[in-house]
């Protein structure tokens, strides 16, 4: 199983004092093209892996960064063995193949080409579209108040069980998601809840809220 963090939240001010400066020293070491600083941090947050600077404004993440340096094959073949997605785009749309091929880093375009281990229930874009409704239906005015970028399915493909965790500040919880077989599987929760949240399964004909719990939810944590 590998477990992630999507994070949408696009205002810097919500993040809290330490956290924001954790998350900015990441991000500062794959800027700076520090593979082994970095690889010391992912010891310790490996949840870190796929997460662009606060406040996403270029949505750069450490593969990103690696594809634009043109770093070795060792440096990007670790990465995805940490489990850096190769479909993350950036905010203008980018994937890291894409920055190494504007880059002229030919070394780096096989390895990041996307690989997708699972196929998404099609057609995707549909799926993609019914679980951003339900995401906004279920989380009220969260989205109206603090903008989010809504989290994209393709990780899920990556890995024979990726599970990804989207938190949404207003909704003290998130959701954690997941692909399993022909659906998505979502849990939303709150820290507020009483019991283990709403259960979910997103189709590319729609979603559905479920009357019962079809598995224990994963523990939480809340770092801002």
């Amino acid at each position: 199983m590998i477990s992630m963090e999507w994070d949408g939240l696009t205002d810097r001010d919500r993040y809290g004092d330490w956290y924001l400066k954790a998350r900015d020293r990441f991000s500062d070491l794959a800027r700076d093209a520090d593979w082994d600083g970095l690889f010391g941090e992912l010891e310790k947050n490996p949840g870190y892996v796929n997460l662009a600077r606060p406040g996403n404004r270029s949505g750069f993440a450490p593969l990103h960064q690696a594809a634009w340096h043109g770093a070795g094959v060792a440096v990007v073949s670790r990465l995805i063995a940490h489990g850096a997605w190769r479909t993350r785009r950036t905010r203008d749309g980018r994937l890291p193949v894409d920055i190494a091929r504007e880059r002229g880093h030919a070394h780096l375009l096989e390895l990041l080409e996307p690989v997708a281990v699972r196929q998404l229930p099609s057609p995707s874009d549909v799926l993609e579209h019914h679980f951003h409704a339900m995401l906004r239906e279920r989380t009220g005015s969260c989205f109206d108040e603090i903008e989010h970028l809504l989290p994209p399915l393709s990780p899920l493909t990556e890995g024979l069980d990726v599970r990804i965790f989207f938190r949404v500040v207003g909704m003290m919880g998130g959701f954690h998601y997941r692909l399993h077989t022909d659906t998505v599987h979502v849990n939303g929760r709150s820290r507020m809840d009483g019991d283990n949240g709403d259960f979910y399964h997103v189709t590319p004909d729609g979603w559905t809220k479920l009357a019962y719990s079809p598995a224990p939810p994963p523990p939480w944590s809340y770092p801002y």
